[in-house]
């Protein structure tokens, strides 16, 4: 069935309303049709069904890392013949400021939820001020409100924006603020426009299985300085002990340095796809 027509500005993101996606898709694109997907594997579902032109969903936490949910998504989007038509077209870097929220009538908190990266954030926090508190991960900080909301003696890490859509109360507003928080958002889908001049680069690649293969990629990007700010492995299903690799690099594909890199690139791996080259700003 052919995928349905669709706004230019009808933008998924992961998470119910109020998340930090929401957030930070309401502040790029203010007046796009949004639409919330529970999952990161929805949001990309739906984009591939023609539902979105575009989809946001997190990419990194500084404290957590890279969200391997979506790095999984982005890997099956790549093809082996080079670019996909579904690429990320722009990051999107904002501070995060998590709040302990809870149900009205709670007086003492029990039970905590929250996103994986909140945890993981706030975790010498909660041990010093919350250590009885069972933690329950959920897939989002919105549905860790919906949940909170329901019980007496939970709580919710999430952000100011959804406490008052469920009635929580907020117990505190610096949770886990003695290190600076940030997460890293990607749009992805066809090209977006008035994009500004992309700055970073994305890669999939697979490599013979041999000892220092991957530095032999590691070197080509160091002998042209382009610094490397990402990168993840994942084990390919069926294939022990190989793995494919995601990595993000300074550098755009049109500038002639990063077409020779992707040349020899090519030369000395099995699989090579182009992920995106993109700008980076702040929301």
């Amino acid at each position: 069935m052919p995928a349905q027509s669709v706004s230019p500005l009808c933008l998924g993101y992961f998470g119910r309303a109020g998340s930090f996606s929401h957030v930070a898709a309401e502040r790029r694109f203010p007046k796009a049709n949004l639409g919330e997907c529970p999952t990161v594997e929805e949001a990309f579902e739906r984009l591939q069904a023609g539902e979105f032109s575009h989809i946001l969903v997190p990419i990194e936490n500084a404290s957590s890392g890279i969200i391997t949910n979506t790095a999984d998504q982005l890997m099956r989007l790549a093809k082996s013949d080079g670019a996909a038509a579904l690429q990320i077209r722009e990051a999107l870097a904002m501070r995060v400021q998590l709040m302990l929220l809870a149900h009205p009538h709670t007086s003492k908190v029990w039970k905590i939820y929250s996103h994986r990266a909140p945890f993981d954030h706030s975790r010498d926090w909660l041990k010093k001020h919350y250590p009885q508190a069972e933690q329950i991960i959920v897939e989002s900080t919105s549905e860790a409100a919906a949940c909170a909301a329901r019980e007496e003696g939970a709580a919710a890490i999430a952000g100011q924006q959804i406490a008052a859509q469920y009635q929580l109360n907020i117990i505190n507003k610096h949770v886990g603020s003695e290190v600076a928080n940030q997460t890293t958002f990607i749009v992805v889908g066809p090209p977006v426009a008035r994009l500004s001049k992309p700055t970073h680069t994305s890669l999939v690649f697979e490599l013979p299985h041999k000892a220092g293969s991957l530095v032999a990629v590691l070197q080509v990007l160091a002998r042209r300085k382009l610094n490397l700010t990402k990168i993840l492995s994942r084990p390919i299903p069926g294939r022990f002990e190989e793995y494919r690799f995601m990595i993000e690099f300074h550098g755009a594909a049109p500038a002639p340095i990063v077409i020779q890199a992707l040349a020899r690139l090519k030369k000395i791996t099995t699989f090579l796809a182009i992920v995106g080259s993109y700008p980076v700003r702040r929301v």
